[in-house]
């Protein structure tokens, strides 16, 4: 039992002269790698393992990590020199001789020699000496492990290092990582972070609050350095600083950045498994204040590989984690994914946040919160991945991403675990303990693939780029840029296991679309790590931080290289010192290394603190949903169907001309009636009818003068998908205002479904406001079309039933003349559905002119919908909110995501089945292990899940073509859209980027003088673990109308709670109320 537990648990330098370059790269590349053998280099070396009896992947669950790699000048020669750490044999430094030829220098430098277990390696001036030094973090004393500690080697400048880690307190002993230095308390001097990682242990595991226990070995540490006392010397003041040194923490993934830009330098940790990602605060008092989960809406769940750097070019640092998350369709349905949403819901309770097993590309919003747009740039599966390296790798101006991934023996194979499980080991005894764990080691599959690199191309899309650039499949783990050759654009160097380390020269051309220009920075003696450098050009700015902990256990250069693209010249560069001082250079020559050393007297440097979120104003009312787990009663639907609310409305409900709002209960929770008083805020008044009608859940809301007598009634529409179609709790309420905000309710025969949308106009011209009841579902039915109706006003309290068909899961609707013929016609839209035009011919006729009007290939996942005349041609134009570009599933017109509903396993419940397309494979959403509960005829047909990913349709599934199917749906477009009314059909338009980044939930337009402005809110929160949450929308506002779509964004900074469901504009002071399922809120938008 002890292995298969074992197992389960792993889940101004002239440039210089270059010659003719073979293989270059495609137009689409415009970079390429080739990769210098070490003959020609001199680079002999390799990371070689040797699985022993005590020693392996079973017996230590990181075995298979790698080693890393430092970049720096050693001996200030102008070239960055290598260190390379190795886990069972010595670790090597090479020196750079110029034209990517190396030497190595290992023994004749004095490094220690042995095969103790190095992991990360950096390199730094620790003593302001002026020269690079270099520490290694090791793993010790650990079963098969030699007894070992870190090593700090200081530069002596004649070639030789001094090993000097016991002396100046650095030499820990546990399980290490990687370390970085910076200069955290602004005295002149390299402190130390040191990230360390634990092993699986009882004290590992429970709840989120032991991360205040403290563990010797596996608890992060932090150094302060009293060099500027006088003597090099590391004090832990690991508890003092504010970070954690807990049991908790499998540190993996290290960086350093100035990420609030207040001038201190703060801290990126990266966890494995269940601990949260930590991101340290920097407070400027000699601690660190841990504000992840405020910060971010998620992280990685298995991150290995962190970077930070600036990604879309708007000054601001993004940072990028890696995890595990397979780019083949094979690999990914035969892997381990994401928590079952019970498994979530534990850890949630437990006080860990969100993650999901996939990359992360941090988005930095400048409101002191991220967004993870990782699945919009098709970025967030690179497989088994290490090291990230941002940088511009072809001299474009936009920064690249570098990605190493690959992993020698793959633990999380779900044959192989299966294999494990079924596994009878009472047959062996503890004498055969290496016999077994052989066997168990060499069933696990082995597989090599390519590093990638994401050319960046700009609005957020990138190329994904492998053989192209002249990657090949390896198992590479640490990697460091640097400019080996000086030649103009960076190389990198990767460490690899059971294989030669690569030296991969870049090949890009440097000209007139491709002109760099880069910087060693110079403080006398000190190091100058920590300082920043913007280069200003006519239309932009680059800004990038001096940090050298990169990647996976790595460290690159200490210079800084930015890629120009085609701008002929610069106008400025500033620097910024660590001491927050700086330096305007002007008249800069591109193409070329400048040295920039500081000068004295420079004036003081003022950072601008991140703009406050918009200020928000919380009512006295948390809308209390009633805890349902739809997905243990429909195991395969992608989203929780009974928390559609709450039902919100704002409207003069009293008659004293101010808006109130109305704002929907859960069941067992009153509707809540809030009246403005005038003075900017509101009064909650108690409703006796809404008292009584608690047993209801309220989910959409309409305010309409139902009887033509001055003043607003009110529709509150029913829900709940835990209900049965026709149950009592499902029907709808009319309530009748006096016309002074006092409401009885009427007594009439209402619709009786899980409410989606409620609308009203006067579409007969009657002087009554008719309405049209949208149905979201049918109860148990994901999928199935329930039956929606409009209702034409008899003008007497009764309402008569005009159209009664099943347009699909409606969630939105709105009344409008889309044609100019004086009648007011109606816009359906929901989910698996196309934005439906029910056009009125009169005689309380509609019919369905989707069609005609250009509209039929256009099911999505529609959200919201607003109607506004926006290029001024006298017709109405649609603008529609839908689930966004940022998700896990990808949807064409040539690849649609397909829903297939029929009783496939003959018990009488339809069976919904999705398949989506997986790079470029169609596949099952849902997993192999939910498919044979479903459907258990599967299990004889898919043994294992090599079988199950062989799957390519529905017809695998059911020895049924498609078309045989009872009911197909489909989804061919998941973006925000601008559909512009020629008065005979409908041209759409993507809203920008900005707008697809996650769901929109709800849209207004707005004016500011002859300017109209989007408005949008919106996240969604609501879908199944495996597809994620959306919650990358901070709210926004999109104005440059230029009579096709919108140009400019703008953040609301909404802060990450937010998941926004209603925006609404209260009155001229434009308060907007946004709420989410469980709260309320108003935002002040002045």
């Amino acid at each position: 039992m002890k292995y298969i537990n074992a197992i389960l648990v792993l889940l101004t330098i002239p440039l210089t002269s270059c010659s003719e370059k073979n293989n270059r790269p495609t137009e689409k590349a415009t970079v390429f790698f080739n990769s210098i053998s070490p003959e020609i280099s001199g680079l002999q070396f390799s990371n070689t393992l040797h699985p022993k009896n005590d020693l392996n992947i079973i017996e230590y669950l990181y075995y298979y990590n790698g080693g890393g790699v430092a970049l720096g000048d050693i001996n200030n020669d102008g070239l960055d020199d290598i260190y390379f750490t190795a886990n069972q044999s010595p670790d090597r430094l090479y020196l750079n001789l110029g034209n990517l030829k190396f030497r190595d220098i290992t023994s004749s430098a004095g490094m220690v020699i042995d095969s103790t277990w190095s992991s990360g390696v950096t390199m730094e001036d620790v003593n302001n000496d002026g020269l690079i030094d270099i520490y290694v973090s090791k793993v010790g004393n650990y079963k098969g492990l030699t007894k070992a500690h870190n090593l700090l080697y200081l530069n002596k400048g004649n070639g030789t290092f001094e090993e000097v880690s016991k002396k100046v307190g650095l030499d820990f002993s546990g399980f290490s990582t990687q370390a970085a230095f910076m200069d955290y308390d602004k005295d002149g001097d390299m402190d130390m972070y040191l990230m360390n990682c634990s092993i699986h242990s009882p004290r590992s595991y429970g709840k989120a609050s032991k991360r205040k226990d403290k563990d010797s070995i596996a608890g992060d540490r932090f150094y302060e350095n009293k060099l500027n006392e006088g003597e090099l010397t590391f004090i832990d003041v690991t508890d003092a600083s504010g970070i954690y040194n807990s049991p908790l923490g499998y540190g993996l993934a290290l960086a350093t950045t100035d990420i609030n830009q207040d001038g201190l330098t703060d801290i990126y940790i990266g966890n494995d498994f269940h601990e949260n990602d930590y991101l340290y605060i920097n407070q400027g008092d000699k601690t660190f204040k841990e504000a992840g989960e405020q910060w971010f809406n998620h992280t990685s769940r298995f991150t290995m590989g962190v970077d930070i750097g600036d990604l879309n070019n708007d000054g601001l640092q993004d940072i990028f984690t890696l995890d595990m998350m397979p780019f083949d369709h094979g690999i990914f349905m035969k892997s381990a994914g994401e928590d079952s949403d019970k498994v979530s819901k534990i850890k949630a309770n437990f006080g860990y946040g969100t993650q999901y097993a996939r990359n992360n590309f941090q988005l930095n919003t400048g409101h002191n919160t991220f967004s993870d747009i990782a699945p919009m740039t098709n970025t967030h599966a690179t497989d088994w991945s290490w090291s990230i390296l941002i940088q511009d790798y072809d001299n474009d101006g936009l920064n690249d991403l570098y990605i190493t991934n690959g992993i020698y023996k793959r633990p999380n194979d779900l044959d192989y675990i299966n294999y494990l499980s079924n596994t009878d080991f009472s047959n062996y005894n503890q004498s055969q303990a290496f016999e077994i764990e052989k066997k168990l080691i060499d069933k696990m599959p082995t597989l090599k693939l390519s590093n990638i690199l994401f050319r960046n191309k700009g609005d957020f899309e990138f190329d994904r780029l492998t053989t192209e650039v002249g990657l090949i499949p390896s198992f590479s783990n640490g990697s460091a840029y640097s400019d080996l050759d000086l030649d103009g654009d960076l190389d990198i160097v990767v460490n690899n296991i059971n294989d030669n380390a690569f030296l991969l020269e870049n090949q890009s051309e440097v000209g007139p679309q491709h002109n760099f220009i880069a910087f060693d920075l110079r403080d006398h003696s000190k190091s100058t790590t920590g300082s920043k450098v913007m280069v200003h050009m006519k239309n932009r700015t680059l800004i990038k931080e001096l940090t050298v902990s990169h990647g996976f256990q790595s460290a690159s250069t200490h210079k800084l290289h930015f890629g120009l693209g085609d701008s002929p010249k610069i106008d400025s560069v500033v620097v910024i010192w660590p001491d927050d001082t700086y330096q305007t250079l002007k008249d800069l020559a591109i193409n070329r290394f400048h040295e920039i050393a500081k000068k004295s007297d420079l004036p003081q440097y003022v950072y601008t603190t991140a703009p406050e979120n918009n200020k928000l104003s919380k009512f006295d009312f948390k809308h209390a949903e009633n805890d349902f787990l739809d997905y243990e009663h429909e195991s395969l639907i992608p989203e929780k169907l009974s928390v559609e609310g709450p039902a919100v409305v704002t409207a003069d409900l009293n008659g004293d001309g101010l808006m109130d709002i109305l704002i929907g209960g859960a069941r067992n929770q009153p509707t809540a009636l809030y009246l403005n008083d005038g003075n900017g805020g509101y009064r909650l008044k108690k409703v006796a009818p809404f008292e009584r009608d608690q047993n209801f859940e309220d989910v959409d809301a309409e305010a309409f003068d139902l009887e033509n007598d001055g003043d607003l009634d009110l529709y509150i529409m029913s829900g709940g998908n835990d209900l049965m179609e026709g149950s009592p709790q499902l029907e709808d309420r009319v309530y009748l205002n006096d016309g002074k905000g006092n409401f009885e309710r009427l007594n009439a025969i209402l619709p009786m479904t899980n409410g989606g949308s409620i609308s009203s106009g006067d579409f007969n011209s009657d002087g009554f406001a008719d309405l049209f009841i949208g149905s979201r579902s049918i109860p148990g039915g994901y999928g199935l079309p329930p039956t929606s109706m409009i209702l034409k006003n008899t003008s007497k309290g009764n309402f008569e039933v005009v159209t009664n068909e099943r347009f699909g899961m409606v969630t939105d609707s709105h009344w409008t003349d889309i044609n100019k013929d004086g009648k007011l016609d109606l816009i359906i839209i929901g989910d698996w559905m196309p934005i439906t035009l029910m056009i009125n011919t009169g005689e309380d006729r509609f019919e369905n002119q989707t069609a005609k009007y250009g509209l039929t290939s256009t099911n999505g996942l529609w959200n919201s919908i607003t109607i506004e005349d926006l290029d001024g041609n006298g017709f109405q134009d649609i603008i529609v909110g839908n689930a966004g570009l940022n998700m896990k599933w990808k949807a064409s017109q040539e690849r649609p995501i397909k829903l297939f509903l029929d009783d496939f396993d003959k018990n009488g419940q339809v069976d919904p089945i999705i398949f989506y397309d997986f790079n470029g494979h169609y596949v099952p959403f849902a997993s192999k292990d939910n498919l044979m509960a479903q459907l258990p005829y599967l299990k004889k047909r898919f043994l294992g899940y090599s079988e199950f990913s062989m799957i390519k349709g529905i017809e695998d599934l059911t020895d049924r073509p498609e078309k045989d199917i009872a009911l197909q749906l489909e989804i061919n477009e998941l973006r925000s859209m601008v559909y512009l009314n020629n008065g005979s059909s409908f041209k759409g338009s993507p809203l920008p980027k900005e707008a697809q980044m996650s769901s929109i939930e709800d849209i207004i337009i707005d004016s500011v003088g002859t300017q109209k402005q989007l408005c949008f809110v919106g996240n969604y929160l609501d879908y199944v673990n495996e597809l994620g949450n959306s919650d990358s929308n901070a709210g926004g506002i999109l104005t440059g109308f230029d009579g096709t779509n919108f140009k400019e964004y703008l953040s609301f900074g909404l802060p990450k709670e937010i998941s926004a469901r209603k925006i609404l504009k209260i009155d001229n002071r434009k308060f907007l109320v946004v709420t989410n399922n469980d709260d309320a809120y108003v935002v002040d938008r002045q």
